[in-house]
Protein backbone atom coordinates (compact mmCIF):
# COMPACT_ATOMS: atom_id res chain seq x y z
CA UNK A 1 0.00 0.00 0.00
CA UNK A 2 1.67 2.92 -0.69
CA UNK A 3 0.50 6.17 1.28
CA UNK A 4 -1.78 9.05 0.64
CA UNK A 5 -2.42 12.55 1.73
CA UNK A 6 -5.63 12.82 2.78
CA UNK A 7 -7.89 15.70 3.14
CA UNK A 8 -10.84 15.76 5.74
CA UNK A 9 -13.65 18.44 5.64
CA UNK A 10 -16.03 19.60 7.84
CA UNK A 11 -19.20 19.94 6.04
CA UNK A 12 -22.10 21.50 7.50
CA UNK A 13 -21.27 23.75 9.72
CA UNK A 14 -22.69 26.28 7.86
CA UNK A 15 -26.31 26.78 6.11
CA UNK A 16 -26.44 26.16 2.41
CA UNK A 17 -25.62 28.30 -0.27
CA UNK A 18 -28.03 28.61 -3.41
CA UNK A 19 -26.95 27.61 -6.81
CA UNK A 20 -28.44 29.39 -9.82
CA UNK A 21 -27.43 30.04 -13.61
CA UNK A 22 -28.95 32.80 -15.75
CA UNK A 23 -28.82 31.42 -18.69
CA UNK A 24 -29.98 27.73 -19.76
CA UNK A 25 -29.38 24.30 -18.01
CA UNK A 26 -29.56 22.65 -21.53
CA UNK A 27 -27.10 24.23 -23.89
CA UNK A 28 -25.26 23.61 -27.01
CA UNK A 29 -21.25 22.49 -27.24
CA UNK A 30 -19.37 25.65 -27.57
CA UNK A 31 -21.08 28.59 -25.22
CA UNK A 32 -20.31 29.93 -22.26
CA UNK A 33 -22.35 28.98 -18.79
CA UNK A 34 -22.36 31.19 -16.28
CA UNK A 35 -23.15 29.23 -12.59
CA UNK A 36 -23.65 31.58 -9.22
CA UNK A 37 -22.96 30.38 -5.89
CA UNK A 38 -24.73 32.75 -3.17
CA UNK A 39 -25.37 33.02 0.49
CA UNK A 40 -28.32 34.88 1.85
CA UNK A 41 -27.30 35.39 5.35
CA UNK A 42 -23.04 35.15 5.79
CA UNK A 43 -20.45 36.71 3.42
CA UNK A 44 -18.08 34.29 2.84
CA UNK A 45 -14.60 35.08 0.97
CA UNK A 46 -14.84 31.35 -0.65
CA UNK A 47 -17.06 29.77 -2.92
CA UNK A 48 -16.39 26.21 -4.51
CA UNK A 49 -18.10 24.74 -7.19
CA UNK A 50 -18.22 20.69 -7.36
CA UNK A 51 -19.14 18.59 -10.05
CA UNK A 52 -20.92 15.51 -9.07
CA UNK A 53 -18.94 15.76 -5.65
CA UNK A 54 -15.47 16.59 -6.97
CA UNK A 55 -14.11 19.57 -6.85
CA UNK A 56 -13.93 21.85 -10.23
CA UNK A 57 -13.17 25.67 -9.22
CA UNK A 58 -12.70 27.76 -6.36
CA UNK A 59 -14.02 31.52 -6.68
CA UNK A 60 -12.23 33.95 -3.87
CA UNK A 61 -14.28 36.88 -3.11
CA UNK A 62 -13.51 39.82 -0.47
CA UNK A 63 -16.18 39.17 2.10
CA UNK A 64 -18.91 38.77 -0.80
CA UNK A 65 -22.16 36.94 -0.83
CA UNK A 66 -21.91 35.28 -4.11
CA UNK A 67 -18.92 33.68 -6.53
CA UNK A 68 -19.95 33.31 -10.15
CA UNK A 69 -18.40 30.38 -12.06
CA UNK A 70 -17.76 30.67 -15.94
CA UNK A 71 -17.83 27.39 -17.30
CA UNK A 72 -16.70 26.87 -21.02
CA UNK A 73 -16.69 26.84 -23.80
CA UNK A 74 -18.84 23.65 -23.38
CA UNK A 75 -18.61 20.58 -24.47
CA UNK A 76 -20.08 17.36 -23.98
CA UNK A 77 -17.82 16.28 -21.11
CA UNK A 78 -19.34 19.22 -18.93
CA UNK A 79 -22.79 17.57 -18.83
CA UNK A 80 -23.71 16.61 -14.83
CA UNK A 81 -24.61 17.70 -11.62
CA UNK A 82 -23.29 20.86 -10.36
CA UNK A 83 -23.35 21.71 -6.07
CA UNK A 84 -21.47 24.49 -4.53
CA UNK A 85 -20.31 25.14 -0.93
CA UNK A 86 -18.98 28.42 1.00
CA UNK A 87 -16.31 29.08 3.55
CA UNK A 88 -13.63 31.28 5.11
CA UNK A 89 -10.18 31.22 3.71
CA UNK A 90 -9.08 30.91 7.24
CA UNK A 91 -10.39 28.14 8.10
CA UNK A 92 -10.27 25.61 4.36
CA UNK A 93 -11.30 22.49 5.64
CA UNK A 94 -14.72 24.23 7.44
CA UNK A 95 -17.30 24.40 4.58
CA UNK A 96 -20.98 24.78 4.20
CA UNK A 97 -23.17 22.30 3.59
CA UNK A 98 -24.13 21.57 -0.01
CA UNK A 99 -26.01 23.99 -2.15
CA UNK A 100 -29.29 22.06 -3.63
CA UNK A 101 -28.26 20.54 -7.25
CA UNK A 102 -28.00 21.66 -10.80
CA UNK A 103 -28.12 20.04 -13.31
CA UNK A 104 -26.58 20.72 -16.68
CA UNK A 105 -27.08 19.06 -20.02
CA UNK A 106 -24.53 19.93 -22.93
CA UNK A 107 -26.41 18.15 -25.80
CA UNK A 108 -24.92 18.45 -29.98
CA UNK A 109 -28.61 17.98 -30.78
CA UNK A 110 -31.30 20.95 -31.14
CA UNK A 111 -35.27 20.83 -31.04
CA UNK A 112 -35.78 20.82 -34.46
CA UNK A 113 -39.75 20.44 -34.34
CA UNK A 114 -40.67 23.40 -36.48
CA UNK A 115 -38.22 24.81 -38.31
CA UNK A 116 -38.85 25.82 -42.01
CA UNK A 117 -36.71 22.96 -43.16
CA UNK A 118 -38.95 20.37 -41.31
CA UNK A 119 -42.11 22.05 -42.15
CA UNK A 120 -40.58 22.15 -46.16
CA UNK A 121 -39.50 18.28 -45.44
CA UNK A 122 -42.78 17.41 -44.49
CA UNK A 123 -45.05 19.15 -47.34
CA UNK A 124 -42.90 17.50 -49.42
CA UNK A 125 -43.32 13.78 -47.92
CA UNK A 126 -47.22 14.78 -48.14
CA UNK A 127 -47.70 15.58 -51.69
CA UNK A 128 -47.55 12.06 -53.24
CA UNK A 129 -50.52 11.38 -50.99
CA UNK A 130 -52.54 14.40 -51.97
CA UNK A 131 -51.71 13.18 -56.05
CA UNK A 132 -52.78 9.91 -55.06
CA UNK A 133 -56.11 10.88 -53.46
CA UNK A 134 -56.85 13.23 -56.39
CA UNK A 135 -56.42 10.02 -58.60
CA UNK A 136 -58.45 7.77 -56.52
CA UNK A 137 -61.56 10.77 -56.77
CA UNK A 138 -61.14 11.54 -60.26
CA UNK A 139 -61.21 7.70 -61.02
CA UNK A 140 -64.02 6.87 -58.40
CA UNK A 141 -66.12 9.83 -60.38
CA UNK A 142 -65.18 9.01 -63.72
CA UNK A 143 -67.26 5.74 -62.67
CA UNK A 144 -70.44 7.33 -61.15
CA UNK A 145 -71.05 9.65 -64.30
CA UNK A 146 -70.72 8.12 -67.74
CA UNK A 147 -70.67 10.37 -70.70
CA UNK A 148 -74.18 9.57 -72.93
CA UNK A 149 -72.30 7.41 -75.99
CA UNK A 150 -71.27 4.83 -73.31
CA UNK A 151 -74.46 4.62 -71.30
CA UNK A 152 -76.16 1.57 -72.67
CA UNK A 153 -79.58 1.44 -74.29
CA UNK A 154 -82.14 0.95 -71.50
CA UNK A 155 -85.89 0.39 -71.83
CA UNK A 156 -88.03 3.15 -71.14
CA UNK A 157 -91.05 2.46 -68.85
CA UNK A 158 -94.34 3.07 -70.74
CA UNK A 159 -97.83 2.82 -69.20
CA UNK A 160 -101.36 2.82 -70.57
CA UNK A 161 -104.66 2.94 -69.79
CA UNK A 162 -107.33 1.06 -71.62
CA UNK A 163 -110.85 2.32 -71.53
CA UNK A 164 -112.55 -0.40 -69.98
CA UNK A 165 -110.50 -1.25 -67.26
CA UNK A 166 -110.40 0.29 -64.10
CA UNK A 167 -106.01 -0.96 -63.74
CA UNK A 168 -103.06 0.37 -65.10
CA UNK A 169 -100.69 -2.12 -67.06
CA UNK A 170 -97.15 -1.36 -67.03
CA UNK A 171 -95.04 -2.50 -70.04
CA UNK A 172 -91.54 -2.30 -70.86
CA UNK A 173 -91.19 -0.34 -74.63
CA UNK A 174 -87.27 -0.24 -76.00
CA UNK A 175 -85.87 3.30 -76.27
CA UNK A 176 -85.65 5.13 -79.25
CA UNK A 177 -82.59 7.17 -79.92
CA UNK A 178 -82.92 9.84 -81.80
Amino acid sequence: MTPRDTTLFCLGLYDKPSLSTNGYLVVMPGVNVSLRCSSAHISFNRFSLSKERRAVLSQHQNGGRWGDFILGPVNLSFSGIYTCYSWYSSSPYVWSAPSDALQLVVTDTTNQDYTTENLIRMGVAGLPLVVLLVILAENWLGRQVLPKEDQQELPELSCSRQKTQTEWTFGLTPRVTR
